[in-house]
């Protein structure tokens, strides 16, 4: 009787293999989601203090200028107030650069955390098939009359 049931406990063995596989999988793709997270975390992180760093060395060349020009005995108006003026404006443009270099490198790290949570979600709605599959085979291949 014990033999005629191996098919059928080979299947349940082999299911559960699989479900176990499958959960290893889903539990493997959110934990690459939570890394993405995170890098995603420090990266934003990271522009604010470039885009912070950036804003007061702006600040200090400029005040580094009119101090020189006022040294010189330039008034920082006409000519000197266009380059302090052009120094600025180029400053701001880098900080928009940094800052939309961070978001775009933070958007695309969290849509992989997103799409490896929604590969953790599949994995998991579909491991049942995984079990019952084999499962399916075993019951199949049982010869249930000699039983």
């Amino acid at each position: 009787m014990c033999i005629q049931l191996l098919p059928l406990v080979g299947g349940v063995l082999s299911g559960l293999g699989s479900l176990a596989a499958s959960r290893a999988q889903a539990n493997a793709y959110e934990t690459q989601a939570d890394l993405y997270e995170n890098q995603a975390e420090m990266e934003a992180e990271r522009g604010r203090y470039e885009a912070d760093r950036i804003t007061r060395q702006a600040r200090m060349l400029a005040g580094r200028q009119v101090a020189n020009y006022a040294a010189s005995g330039v008034k920082p108006t006409g000519s000197a107030a266009a380059v302090i003026d052009d120094t600025a404006a180029e400053a701001a443009f880098d900080i928009r650069a940094i800052r939309y270099g961070s978001e775009a490198r933070t958007r695309n790290l969290m849509t992989n955390a997103r799409y490896q949570k929604q590969n953790a979600a599949a994995v998991r709605q579909s491991a049942i098939y995984g079990f019952l599959s084999p499962v399916i085979g075993g019951v199949a291949k049982t010869n249930w009359a000699t039983i």
